[in-house]
């Protein structure tokens, strides 16, 4: 089974260009999905979104790991705290990003990341998980589904 060999690890600087080409394979495939035609990311957004969380992963507000084989980065999931003081629950932990290496993907390497994140929340006293999935990324809405997310909220878009 794929994931004994997985190792979850902080994502660290010396991951910066893995995590970088990791996450702008998700990148690439985004702006490739029939959206708007607006919804476009910007290049040289990875690394930008990668030097963000390197900073922040400081703060103990945010889950940045990846999961490796050896030294090879294949999957990445990036979370952060979001206190919401207006709410009984107070916090939640929103995934920012989630991604599997390209040719990689279907082989588990996620699911150990996402188990990960429901720990470091529960240590937290975090109660709720959220993300936000491209409704055209079928693949990616099945698979929370299977991790036990259900649509909470549903945002619409109009194009002006």
């Amino acid at each position: 089974m794929p994931e004994k060999l997985l190792e979850i690890r902080p994502i660290l600087p010396q991951n910066r260009e893995a995590a970088i080409e990791l996450v702008n394979q998700f990148f690439r495939m985004v702006n490739k999905l029939p959206l708007d035609g607006i919804f476009k990311i910007r290049p040289r957004a990875a690394a930008k979104m990668v030097d963000i969380y390197l900073k922040l992963r400081a703060t103990d507000k945010v889950l940045f790991i990846g999961g490796f084989i050896k030294e090879e980065l294949v999957s990445l999931l990036i979370a952060r705290v979001e206190e919401k003081p207006y709410l009984i629950e107070e916090m939640n932990l929103f995934i920012d990003l989630a991604i599997t290496k390209q040719g990689k993907r279907k082989s588990g390497y996620m699911k150990p990341l996402v188990q990960e994140t429901f720990r470091y929340a529960k240590e937290k006293g975090i109660q709720a998980i959220e993300l936000r999935a491209i409704s055209e990324n079928k693949l990616a809405v099945e698979f929370w589904k299977k991790m036990g997310f259900d649509p909470f909220y549903v945002r619409f878009r109009k194009s002006l």
